[in-house]
């Protein structure tokens, strides 16, 4: 919880800096979720969470396998099956591409649309010969253009590409895998945040800034995780805490009252 937490504010922090200093905070924003994961992979080793075995056991260069599971098996139930995964994932993945549209104010058109089902069909094709999973669009990835204001094709590609490079270099991908899932899990839940808040203005067609995300949605976040928190560090809480924690509505509303009190508001533009 500790760890998770740091990594959260690390990156509450940067975001609401960049805000704040304007020109000035854009590296900050753009390496936003790099410092919350180094931050919190450091925070994480002083609990023993960290080790870098893998990586001194790995390779340094490794090339992909064509058909590692042998000749593909045609099974009719199997086809149908993933015939209806891949169409929900079809139907999530388009409820991405609209929230990327908002974040980057483009118009999403049908050809959009047609490109990127195809493209994640033949990026599905061509994984499952090397015996890679199938894959889609996350709605990470339109939470991370909202925290970073990054949203060129051509930074996105050059992501793809230093991701294939990291594939074939086991050594590095096991610098990334060795990241505590407490560090990974504390950044995606602040990007959850984000991606929920855009999925609003798409509903609600409302003007949201980075200071008003946090407000709304970070209470909301935190109210589930008070109704998931486990029992047995419930109980350990002292008296007026374990009365707090165990109202997930109490948390919520408090949250909401300190973080409006907290964070800074930004300037309102006067009309000249």
């Amino acid at each position: 919880i500790i760890v998770s937490a740091v990594s959260a504010v690390l990156l509450i922090v940067c975001m609401m800096l960049a805000v704040k200093l304007k020109k000035a905070g854009a590296i900050i924003r753009l390496t936003s979720v790099i410092i919350a994961i180094a931050g919190g992979t450091i925070v994480a080793s002083f609990f023993g969470m960290v080790s870098f075995q893998p990586v001194a056991d790995a390779k340094w260069f490794s090339l992909p396998t064509f058909m590692p599971f042998g000749k593909p098996v045609f099974d009719i139930s199997a086809i149908l099956t993933m015939l209806v995964i891949y169409l929900i994932l079809l139907i999530e993945t388009t409820g991405t591409w609209f929230v990327v549209s908002t974040v980057t104010d483009k118009e999403l058109t049908p050809e959009h649309l047609n490109r990127g089902a195809v493209g994640e069909g033949l990026g599905c094709a061509v994984g499952a010969l090397f015996g890679g999973t199938p894959m889609t669009g996350y709605s990470t990835n339109a939470g991370i253009i909202a925290v970073t204001g990054v949203a060129s094709r051509m930074a996105i590609m050059a992501g793809g590409v230093i991701l294939v490079v990291l594939g074939l270099m086991p050594k590095l991908m096991n610098v990334i895998a060795c990241i505590p899932g407490a560090v990974i899990n504390g950044v995606f839940a602040v990007v959850c945040v984000v991606i929920a808040m855009n999925g609003f203005k798409v509903i609600q067609n409302v003007n949201m800034n980075e200071r008003n995300m946090f407000v709304i949605g970070l209470p909301i976040l935190l109210t589930i995780g008070a109704a998931v928190m486990p029992k047995e560090l419930l109980y350990s809480l002292p008296s007026f805490l374990n009365y707090i924690f165990s109202s997930g509505m109490a948390v919520g509303a408090i949250s909401a009252v300190l973080l409006n009190i907290v964070l800074p508001k930004e300037k309102e533009k006067t009309a000249l």
